[in-house]
């Protein structure tokens, strides 16, 4: 008789059977495809249809699921919304980040900014910054300024790695102008934004403000989702082409860090400069 050993993975999960179930259903609710019937909640999670009834019934007990009887669909509930909210509040990026914004700082000596994404308001937001170390210009930004995600490049990295029907909404609505000197246009940013997921970093020139060059990532949760991103400011002439391919290596290379840092990944334990 053939004895099968369960991994250590199998046997965590059975301890937890139900709970595994249940995660497992929730996770099928998504913005690609926000509403599941039962029978499409069974298929996709390979669950038997008993075992789906009685989790469905359960979360929405507690609401975690809204069941919408027109539809005949079920919904992420308000309990889900709330957690949500709560773990957003908690969740602090910008100290995640601080010590690698620092050594981004260190080895760049121009001005580091983070931005956080919201989806809901669809632009990025400045959640915290470091000034350029440079004396005479400089470039300073607010804490909590907003920018749409079609201009400049702590943005266009978000966008490049939302959904392509996310992508094409933003494409296909007005894009008002920030620096009224570079108009925005959708067949040219479909094209960058190609060329952002192929190069792994963004780049603009007075797309936010006259005289100011940037290079920018997105920082991706462990499902590829954009949180925010990182981005080095400079004035253009501190930006030359020949140093934008650098300066978009530090920073791809220091949101890779953060990113697996996030999903909790080891990090190298000798730091050499990036």
């Amino acid at each position: 008789m053939t004895r099968v050993v369960k991994s250590e993975q199998e046997q965590e999960i059975k301890g937890v059977g139900l709970l595994h179930k249940a995660v497992l259903m929730l996770e099928l609710f998504t913005a690609e495809q926000p509403a599941w019937t039962q029978v499409e909640i069974g298929k996709a999670a390979d669950l038997p249809r008993s075992t789906v009834s009685r989790l469905v019934r359960y979360l929405c007990s507690r609401g975690y699921l809204a069941f919408n009887e027109r539809s005949g669909r079920y919904t992420l509930g308000l309990s889900a919304i709330e957690l949500g909210r709560r773990a957003q509040l908690q969740f602090d990026l910008a100290s995640i980040a601080a010590d690698i914004l620092e050594d981004l700082s260190r080895s760049t000596r121009e001005t580091i900014m983070l931005t956080g994404f919201n989806p809901s308001a669809m632009h990025v937001v400045c959640l915290d910054q470091i000034p350029s170390q440079h004396g005479g210009l400089r470039v300073y930004e607010t804490i909590g300024a907003t920018f749409p995600l079609y201009a400049g490049a702590s943005a266009k990295p978000v966008l490049a790695h939302l959904p392509d029907n996310v992508i094409e909404r933003v494409l296909q609505a007005p894009m008002p102008a920030i620096n009224p000197a570079v108009v925005p246009r959708s067949e040219q940013l479909r094209v960058e934004l190609g060329e952002i997921l192929q190069r792994g970093y963004a780049v603009s020139q007075e797309e936010t403000y006259p005289g100011v060059a940037g290079v920018g990532a997105a920082i991706l949760d462990p499902s590829g989702i954009p949180l925010g991103s990182i981005a080095i400011a400079a004035p253009l002439q501190r930006m030359p082409e020949a140093h934008v391919a650098d300066i978009g290596q530090r920073v791809a290379a220091a949101v890779h860090l953060l990113s697996g840092r996030l999903a909790g990944k080891a990090e190298p334990t000798n730091k050499g400069e990036t």
